[in-house]
């Protein structure tokens, strides 16, 4: 198991825009997001969010919420990187991370919508973006395709990103300010 939602490109289940809104997080929303997270990485929840607390009290950083109604039912961030020595093939820049929608919600735009929202967010701060992901991961590569990302590298290595060299994939896409 990956940890990636089973892929389906053919799928046509799709959410009305209206049932779902997009905003961005508060520390109510955070014990959901990090619930959301070890689903996928492991670890303890109450770690994840603490981590993403820290992240709601930068400016650098950014956290979305999906919610049907009051639930949060996916989450999504950003957050600036700095180039280090030790990673060359990450330049500076803002980076997207963490697109986890819940399993009974996957399929119906959610995603999508977290993402055009995360972009918008860094298009008030800079001129492109960065995403970095797993090549076996062909739901997120084929929703960023659609959004304008294009392939910088795959020779990508990123700090403490659980990736094993070769395994990963970084794309940019360009922002209208």
């Amino acid at each position: 198991m990956n940890g990636f939602a089973p892929y389906d490109p053919d799928s046509t289940r799709r959410a009305a825009e209206s049932a779902i809104s997009v905003r961005p997080a508060v520390a109510a929303d955070l014990a959901v997001c990090a619930e959301l997270i070890v689903t996928r990485t492991g670890g303890p929840a109450e770690a994840r969010r603490e981590m993403l607390l820290n992240d709601l009290e930068r400016d650098d950083r950014y956290v979305a919420v999906a919610c049907a109604g009051s639930e949060v039912v996916g989450y999504g961030g950003v957050f600036r990187h700095e180039f280090v020595p030790e990673h060359p093939a990450a330049p500076t820049g803002y980076y997207l991370v963490g697109l986890i929608v819940a399993p009974a919600w996957r399929r119906y735009g959610i995603g999508e919508l977290l993402t055009v929202e995360r972009m918008r967010w860094t298009a008030e701060r800079a001129g492109e973006i960065y995403y970095f992901a797993n090549l076996g991961n062909g739901a997120t590569l084929d929703l960023h395709e659609r959004l304008g990302f294009i392939e910088v590298t795959r020779d990508f290595t990123f700090p403490k990103a659980p990736m094993a060299p070769g395994a990963g994939v970084l794309l940019k896409a360009p922002l209208s300010r």
